[in-house]
């Protein structure tokens, strides 16, 4: 992969990267990752020295598919272009490799949703979400 330039996962997509390298010149590549066998999670590789990645991890599997508004076309038109993962950052404090990721850290059933006709609890699925947006944000340290 080093000499082409691509990380990839088979069937899936690892959208909105952010990469940060250490002054030692070891890194990270911070993503979200979606797609066949996928709900949006965060994920990342390590960089080496010499600039070959690692393997992909799972910094946080995806519980759920996301509905927030920004998926939906009334919002963003006509195919639908959300702007998932796009909260994504790396940073390096020297030693450490700080990682900010979007995922679905939650899922919920209708009825969870709208739990009483009163409408008290709107959307907010037990206070795991809020009505309008499902996603969390996974801030993740790597020691060198």
């Amino acid at each position: 992969m080093k000499d082409q330039g691509y990380v990839a996962l088979a069937g899936n997509n690892l959208t909105m990267p952010a990469i940060a390298l250490t002054p030692s010149g070891q890194g990270a590549i911070a993503f979200s990752v979606l797609g066949e066998d996928h709900f949006p999670s965060a994920g990342y590789v390590r960089i080496t020295e010499d600039g070959s990645v690692g393997p992909i991890h799972i910094a946080a599997a995806g519980l759920g598919p996301h509905d927030g508004f920004t998926a939906y076309k009334a919002f963003v038109g006509d195919p639908p272009r959300t702007r998932w993962g796009d909260y994504g950052a790396t940073v390096t404090d020297g030693a450490n490799i700080w990682l900010a990721s979007e995922y679905i850290g939650q899922t919920c059933t209708l009825a969870q949703y709208f739990p009483s006709p009163t409408l008290a609890g709107f959307g907010s699925c037990g206070g795991t979400r809020t009505s309008l947006g499902n996603w969390y944000t996974r801030l993740t340290k790597l020691s060198q």
